[in-house]
């Protein structure tokens, strides 16, 4: 070695002149290098970052105001960027195209690279229009196959799963129109005397604007529920402006999951 750290002198060894100044440059160098390493800080009331968010609409409505209200408080210079699609819900978390996506469904690619929380578990109720026979009825199963029906294409078919409990009941029932819009689906409903069987999440507030009103399920109906979930992309989960997010929607989402 050209440059040893140490020398031998009267059978002992020291440190060389080159390790003395190595020494001397060891205290701004780990100081450097803890900063370097260091978790970056998150300010949420100086960011001017935008979050991406991904889902469809009725989670995006759903979810999307009440956090919105909570940044104008505590981070005034972020901005929210949420896309409504239900085809593709877990493909922007894997491109990097978003921070997070809203789902009631659950992936079947990549999932060890996903996390999740859960936004809420949701009972179901029947929406007809105020003026329909039914409206504030309890619904019986023979009701529940006799209406006209409309649902939202998810996967391509609407609601199987209630097909399926239909079906081991013996039944099957009418559906009329499938949509792939939530909100263009209930505005049918209020328009028409359609049936749209929906997660109870909605106040009186938005159904009245819709000219819908709620009923209950039909008894094969009251043990069916529908949880929504909150994804993210490992490559964002250590990132602070993304746990400041996930905690601040855990706070505004709170309710949903005590009341839902």
């Amino acid at each position: 070695m050209e440059d040893p750290l140490l020398v031998r002198s009267a059978g002992e060894y020291g440190l060389s002149e080159r390790a003395l100044e190595i020494q001397s440059l060891l205290p701004t160098a780990l100081a450097t290098l803890k900063e370097v390493i260091a978790k970056p800080q998150f300010d949420p009331a100086n960011s001017q970052e935008t979050i991406r968010f991904f889902g469809p609409e009725l989670e995006v409505n759903l979810y999307g105001p009440p956090l919105l209200r909570r940044l104008k408080n505590q981070a005034p210079k972020m901005k929210l960027e949420l896309k409504s699609d239900i085809r593709v819900p877990f493909g922007p978390l894997e491109n990097g195209d978003a921070h997070f996506a809203f789902s009631g469904l659950s992936p079947t690619s990549a999932t060890s690279q996903l996390h999740r929380f859960s936004l809420g578990r949701f009972k179901y109720c029947c929406l007809v229009n105020k003026a329909h026979p039914l409206a504030g009825k309890a619904i019986t199963l023979e009701d529940y196959v006799e209406q006209d029906h409309i649902t939202i294409m998810i996967t391509g078919s609407g609601h199987s799963i209630i097909d399926e409990k239909l079906a081991k009941l013996g039944h099957q029932r009418n559906v009329a129109v499938k949509v792939g819009s939530f909100f263009g689906a209930m505005n049918f409903c209020g328009q028409t005397d359609l049936m749209f069987l929906v997660p109870s999440i909605f106040d009186e507030r938005t159904l009245t604007g819709h000219n819908v009103v709620a009923c209950p399920v039909p008894e094969f109906l009251e043990d069916h529920r529908q949880e929504f979930f909150l994804y993210w992309h490992e490559r964002y989960h250590r990132d602070p402006m993304v746990k400041w997010v996930r905690n601040t929607i855990k706070e505004t989402t709170k309710h949903f999951r005590t009341n839902g």
